[in-house]
């Protein structure tokens, strides 16, 4: 019953989105590359019982990678599909996890197109990252008998285990996963009480700690400070994927900041790269300098005096080395924390005393 009513909704929204779509699709070349997979209309990789990994974006892409290594490395003959869901995401996977032999949008969680996925890739087991519960992929699986394990397991929107219909939704999707692999003991607990049951959870560790973590020499750190015109040796705060709501708090805090140290330049990442041009309208209504760095000429030299305040990264797999430019540094999230936050990234850099000090600033600021 509860299926049957998911899927009539979701095929009322599906018909409902469809103009939108469209639309859609007619400006943007991105999405219109996305959608016939997205639809599950995709060439079959040319192998048979593959490892099909999902990794909704590009935080749960990376975490998967230790993952992917150690599969390749104990089973050098087995063949990964790598599916996302947001294009930086998919991005982030195609240019940057070799292991994926294939890689994917997965497609929209409805009973056509989950199926014909399915038919298509004929995999040998999934294995899902964090916290996915597409109903139709999971029980599509589950008719099939393909194994599902979800892999560092993290806390689901707490209005999902308020509702008493989707507790049922969820109970009944628990049941499909083997194993429940958490990333701390917290989480174990929790999935054993109201979930899977103790027979089915497992703390495994959190593979973000897993993850190597380059060194960046002095020379490194000073050519990388060029690439976005610094001389690296200027006062930085970098803010690094952050999310809506934070960056109004800290370009006021930059701003309070820059009275006490004129030449302090902000690095801004946000988490989506969709939202880059809500960012820039932050900062020009505070009547900030900025520039996205894909705007830097790789040749260019630094200028001999003057720079924009803000630097806005705009591309994907650059923050971890920006963070050993910073003399500050902040991890989305800590200012409006949604679940707990892994400062791995910013931690393994140069800067981390910095890194709590001025996490406890904000904290407490006035402004927040």
């Amino acid at each position: 019953m509860f299926y049957q009513l998911y899927n009539i909704l979701l095929t009322f929204l599906l018909i409902l989105a469809s103009p939108y779509f469209l639309f859609r699709s007619l400006l943007q070349e991105k999405f219109r590359k996305a959608l016939p997979q997205r639809l599950g209309l995709f060439q079959p990789p040319p192998f048979k019982r593959p490892i099909w990994v999902h990794a909704a974006s590009v935080g749960e892409v990376f975490c998967s990678v230790p993952l992917l290594k150690k599969i390749k490395k104990e089973f050098p003959y087995s063949k990964i599909v790598l599916t996302t869901i947001t294009s930086t995401g998919n991005e982030a996977a195609r240019t940057r996890v070799p292991e994926a032999d294939r890689v994917f949008f997965l497609p929209i969680d409805h009973p056509f197109t989950i199926r014909r996925a399915i038919e298509k890739i004929q995999p040998g087991i999934l294995l899902i990252a964090e916290t996915e519960l597409w109903p139709n992929l999971l029980r599509s699986c589950g008719k099939k008998g393909i194994p599902v394990v979800l892999f560092n397991g993290k806390d689901f929107p707490k209005v999902l285990s308020t509702l008493y219909p989707l507790q049922i939704l969820l109970q009944r999707m628990y049941e499909i996963y083997l194993p429940l692999l958490n990333a701390d003991r917290r989480r174990s607990k929790a999935h054993s009480r109201d979930r899977g049951g103790p027979q089915k959870t497992r703390t495994a560790g959190n593979l973000k700690f897993d993850q190597t973590f380059p060194s960046f020499t002095q020379e490194a750190v000073t050519d990388l400070a060029k690439t976005v015109g610094l001389h690296g040796t200027e006062t930085i705060l970098i803010a690094g994927s952050t999310h809506p709501g934070e960056e109004e708090v800290l370009v006021a805090l930059y701003k309070d900041l820059k009275k006490i140290a004129p030449g302090l330049v902000l690095i801004l990442a946000p988490r989506h790269l969709e939202r880059l041009d809500e960012v820039e309208g932050i900062l020009k209504k505070e009547a900030l300098s900025w520039v996205r760095k894909t705007a830097f000429s790789p040749d260019a030299s630094p200028p001999d005096q003057g720079h924009p305040e803000v630097i806005l990264l705009d591309t994907m797999g650059e923050l971890m080395g920006f963070y050993s430019l910073g003399r500050w540094s902040l991890w989305g999230e800590v200012l409006f924390p949604s679940e707990a936050i892994i400062l791995s990234s910013p931690c393994f850099s140069r800067n981390v005393f910095s890194l709590v000090l001025i996490c406890f600033i904000f904290l407490r600021s006035p402004v927040v």
